[in-house]
């Protein structure tokens, strides 16, 4: 979209939307403000609990009970690893579903990834 400001018909600049910069239109843009005020010791709070979220979007979550979910960091190297394990199985199934099985050996990589996965699911 372009448009044109005039300035007291000395000069004109032409703005075009697609190369300005910052967040995109979003659908239902948000155009109401709700101010909060808060204490020291509720600020403090506030500030302990944003996690690097910023404290408008903080509180818009808290609000309307939107966070995403938290995963502690003792579990993000195996949310990593069963995604690639999931990955694997999904690459055997399509193969399957595309070829059928040729022989023993890709039967029993396909129960050995099955059982990895189970046992893996189930903490073992």
């Amino acid at each position: 979209m372009r448009f044109a400001l005039k300035f007291k018909g000395i000069m004109t600049i032409n703005i075009d939307r697609k190369k300005r910069r910052g967040r995109n239109a979003l659908d239902d843009p948000r155009t109401h403000c709700i101010s909060v005020r808060v204490n020291d010791a509720e600020l403090e709070l506030i500030e302990s609990k944003l996690d690097g979220m910023a404290k408008g979007e903080w509180l818009r979550c808290a609000a309307l009970d939107t966070f995403r979910p938290i995963i502690p960091e003792i579990n993000k190297q195996q949310w990593i690893d069963l995604a690639k394990l999931a990955g694997n199985v999904n690459q055997i199934a399509r193969a399957l579903n595309r070829n059928g099985i040729q022989n023993d050996d890709q039967l029993n990589n396909v129960r050995s990834a099955l059982t990895e996965l189970r046992n893996r699911l189930v903490g073992l």
